[in-house]
This record gives structure tokens, sequence and C-alpha cells, in this order.
């Protein structure tokens, strides 16, 4: 069966409010002026720092458990120590991806090779290593990032096991990082969110005071509350979803930079760029996100007018 088709009156009266609507929406943005502008960009950096933090945060928190599962533990076993047992229970341990085993023999020839010579005797010989005094160790990779100080715990707590060796500082710095980046965006977006919500309230009242006249004309020819102030409503989403779009590109061209930045960096900050690149929220996925919050936003601040006139309206 195919869709079921409007009488031609329908379909006349539906043409006739959309133009209606769009008419109306587009004098309000004309008679704006430098508010709506105001309002638009303060729109726009309320959803630029909701977007960038949560982008940021969320990359920052990928970040971390891929940056922790590299984070290697290291286990230095006791002299003359067989590894096997060991190994069986290292894997056995909980939140363990993976375990890798570095004899002392393997050890000692990289420690060789990393003095410069291409001759190992003859670099023990220099050095005057000529027995091997390192232990058998054991690689531990953690399945998440956070999981790595208490698997190092638990590995430490191992018979055999003689020390326990991993970047604790990385991991405390990433976590600091990743929590204060939350809260303090947080807070900001808060702020934001009712100075922005305010203004868009203070420029729809503006346009219904230069408006008032032809409202109360709408009014005496019997038009409805709904469609005298529908179009405030139409304005304000409108205006929100504008700054929203202005959002998303100052957001795009923000995390560009900086991840550029960051790969010019160090090797850890390197590393973190990496990871903050492979994790980035998709373009069209965080553009249509602020497009939806610009609209609520908008939608809210000028739902105040609306209200208002219809109560006023009504009474």
């Amino acid at each position: 069966m195919g869709l079921k088709q409007l009488p031609p009156i329908q379909q006349s009266e539906t043409l006739t409010r959309a133009r209606y609507l769009a008419r109306e929406t587009q004098l309000g943005l004309w008679r704006g002026g430098w508010l709506n502008g105001a309002a638009v960009l303060t729109v726009a950096v309320l959803l630029f720092l909701f977007g960038f933090g949560f982008n940021i945060a969320s990359q920052i928190d990928t970040a971390f458990q891929q940056l922790g599962s590299r984070l290697e533990i290291t286990a230095y076993l006791e002299p003359d120590q067989a590894p096997e047992s060991i190994q069986t229970q290292l894997q056995q341990l909980p939140n363990t991806a993976q375990v890798i085993l570095v004899s002392k023999d393997q050890a000692w020839q990289e420690l060789l090779k990393d003095l410069g010579a291409s001759d190992i005797t003859t670099a023990a010989e220099n050095q005057g290593l000529m027995q091997n005094p390192l232990v058998d160790e054991f690689k531990i990779i953690a399945t998440r990032g956070e999981d790595v100080p208490e698997l190092a715990k638990a590995v430490q707590t191992i018979p055999g096991i003689s020390s326990v060796q991993y970047l604790d500082k990385a991991l405390v710095s990433l976590q600091t990082l990743s929590q204060s980046a939350q809260r303090l965006g947080g807070i900001l977006v808060i702020a934001l969110a009712v100075t922005a919500v305010a203004v868009i309230a203070t420029v729809m009242q503006l346009l219904a005071v230069v408006r008032q006249p032809e409202i109360e004309i709408m009014e005496l020819v019997g038009a409805t509350p709904r469609w005298i102030y529908l179009p405030f409503l139409v304005q304000g989403a409108g205006l929100g979803m504008l700054g929203g779009l202005l959002a998303w590109g100052g957001i795009s061209l923000t995390e560009q930079a900086l991840l550029q930045w960051l790969g010019q960096q160090g090797d850890l900050l390197k590393l973190l760029g990496q990871l903050l690149a492979s994790s980035v929220l998709g373009g069209a996925g965080l553009l249509l996100i602020l497009l939806l919050l610009g609209a609520v936003v908008g939608l809210i601040g000028s739902s105040f007018i609306f209200l208002r006139g219809v109560r006023r309206t009504l009474s």
C-alpha cells in the first residue's frame, strides 16, 4: 500500500504554516542584529569548552588505558630461582594480559650490545664483566592501565621475586591530568550553560518588546499563543545550532594544532599524541552532538518568552 496523501486543503495549511514560521524566524534573526551574534558566540564558547573537554577527557582516558597496557612491570627473580614455576603463578594473576620471560643470558647479551661493541666477548673484557651478574626477569603487561599498581603489588608478593619496577609516576600523572580536566571542564560548562541560556532569553525578550505591536495585532485577529511565540523557539534553536557549528570548527582546528604540537615533543608526549589521535571522536559524531546540544540550549533560553507569552495571553 502506498503512503496516504493529505487532502489539498491540509497540504495548503501545512505549507502556509511552514512559510509563516520561516518568515517570522528570518524576521527575528534580522531584527536581533548584534544580539544574535552575542548569543551565538556565547553558545559557541560553551559548546567549544564542553566538546573539547569531553573529547580530550575521553581521549585521555582511552590513552591512559592504552598507555597503561604498554607500561611493563618488570619482576626480577632471586638468584638461582627457576623461572618456570614463577611464570605459571604470574599468568594466573588477575588482570594479567601477557607474561614474557627474559632470561639472564638474553639480558646479558642485550646489555653488552648496548655497550657499543659488536663483539660481545670483547665488550665484556673491556668493561670488566667476565661473568653474568644479571638474574632472570619477567615483563608483565596488565589488561588495563589502572590495574598496573595493584598487579605490581600482587607480583611482589610471589615468593622467589626479589624486586618489581614500573613507571608509577607516569600513571599517576595521567590519572591526575584526566581527573583535573574533567573537574575543570564540568565547572566551566555549568557556568557557561547558565550564561548562554540567560543571553538567549534576553535576546528573545528584547525581540518580543520590539515586536509587541505586531503581537497585539495578531492576538486581536485571533492568532493562538502557540503560533505567535513558536517562531521564538525556532529562532532560539537556530541560534544554538549555529553556535554548535562554530564550536565544532574551533574544536577541530584546536585538536589538530594540539596533536601536531605533541608530535614534535619528547617520546612520552609523542606517544600520548599518537594515542589521542587514534581515539578522537569522529567529526560527524561530534558535530551531531554539538548541534543537538546547541538546539537544546537555544530552546531552553527561548522557552521563557514562549511560556511567558502563553501565560499572559491566557490570563
